[in-house]
């Protein structure tokens, strides 16, 4: 039997979506909607949430959505056409959640409000249209700042939503973090204050509006553990600051300016011994991205002793959404955590400071130069080649750990 099903297209920003899902709102409905999305907790929710979680508690919800909903809001994930600040200021997208919700009260029951239901809907079957950010399980990171922290300072390397930065405070555990989002880290910042003010905690939080690509040299050698879900290169476009991913970068350009420069940092902030945790993840546009974070890692100066499991609870796929009957599905959301120790045997470059996976030896390693440009600062081209005549210099290359 043919299906009549009348069809909804949503032409908005230069972008198209057809659906046969749609329930018409009032304006006044839609209004109610975007007031409720926005509308922040009281701080004594706050302030309550802050001390249960000093106490052991895991819920963060209360503080996430009052310090860095709006800013979640923007983010756009790179299957999605909108952002959900987007999809809050154009009807016919509200309307064609607010169908997803009305034809299944199993996941959006009546006793919810319209605004409770599309924010459900937000997080849960978003897909190709809009769909909101994840937060790091504060759990997770618990037993990685338990089990890792060997000095009590920790680098958050990506700051994300502040559940890195909640977990920190309450472990009592000094935070450094880097992030280019500056709205972000006004917040995090602001979040840390709070947090000390109500928990009578003395914490030391410095985080950077910057990004993790850039060094900051008042940081090294004085990491234990650093630890972040960094960018997924194209997966979140986060649209505030100079973010790592640029509209038109290519993987590999990505690559070379943002994740090796990052984890080259994180060998000179971490002190001998110190851990290097990172969680990333394929996906279909990067179908090798954790076989290249390894190997990259690997290469600068760091030895891979452990992969730990990331056990995210089961949640609704938007991808497995059928749009014709309007069902989802249910799918297993697993990732893992990459553990690596800085390495002994690391060679330095000694003009540039670079980690060095090939170049120049100088009297058995009292000097190592990256490139000639490296070593022509120090030797003219005469001179390293009396060296090498006399056995005292060479070229060569070191095999990943």
């Amino acid at each position: 039997m043919k299906d009549n099903k009348k069809l909804y297209p949503i032409n908005y920003l230069g972008k198209t979506y057809n659906t046969t899902i749609h329930k018409d709102l009032t304006d006044e409905e839609f209004e109610q909607v975007r007031k409720e999305y926005y509308t922040k907790p009281v701080f004594k929710e706050v302030q309550d949430q802050f001390l249960k979680l000093q106490s052991g508690g895991m819920k963060i919800d209360k503080i996430t959505n009052y310090y860095v909903k709006d800013l979640m809001a923007k983010v756009r994930i790179y299957y999605n056409n909108w952002t959900i600040e987007e999809a809050l200021n154009y009807k016919p997208l509200i309307e064609f959640f607010a169908g997803k919700c009305d034809s299944n009260k199993k996941v959006y029951p009546d006793k919810l409000s319209l605004g409770k239901k599309i924010e459900t809907a937000f997080r849960l079957c978003g897909f190709k249209t809009a769909s909101k950010p994840s937060n790091f399980p504060i759990k997770t990171i618990d037993e990685i700042l338990d089990n890792y922290n060997i000095n009590g300072n920790y680098y958050d390397y990506s700051c994300g939503w502040g559940s890195r930065l909640l977990s920190s405070l309450r472990h009592n555990i000094n935070y450094f973090g880097t992030d280019p989002n500056y709205l972000l880290c006004d917040r995090l910042n602001q979040m840390a204050k709070d947090y000390k003010d109500v928990c009578k905690t003395d914490t030391n939080v410095d985080i950077k509006p910057t990004g993790s690509e850039i060094f900051v040299p008042e940081w090294e050698n004085t990491i234990g553990v650093a630890f972040s879900s960094p960018p997924y290169f194209n997966l979140e476009d986060y649209r505030i600051g100079n973010q790592s991913y640029k509209p038109g970068m290519q993987y590999a350009e990505w690559i070379e300016t943002y994740l090796v420069p990052t984890i080259q940092n994180i060998h000179k902030y971490l002190v001998e011994d110190g851990y290097f945790l990172i969680n990333v993840n394929n996906y279909k546009e990067c179908k090798h991205l954790v076989q290249d974070v390894k190997d990259n890692i690997i290469t600068n100066g760091f030895t891979l002793i452990d992969i730990l499991p990331l056990k995210n609870i089961t949640r609704v796929s938007g991808h497995r959404h059928n749009d014709r009957d309007n069902t989802i599905a249910f799918h297993d959301n697993d990732e893992r955590i990459m553990v690596f120790k800085k390495s002994d045997d690391v060679r330095i470059c000694t003009n540039c400071g670079e980690v060095m996976s090939s170049g120049y030896v100088i009297n058995d390693g009292e000097e190592y130069f990256c490139s000639d440009n490296c070593l022509y600062r120090y030797y003219s081209d005469q001179e390293y080649q009396e060296l090498c005549e006399n056995d005292l210099a060479y070229w060569t290359e070191w095999y990943p750990y």
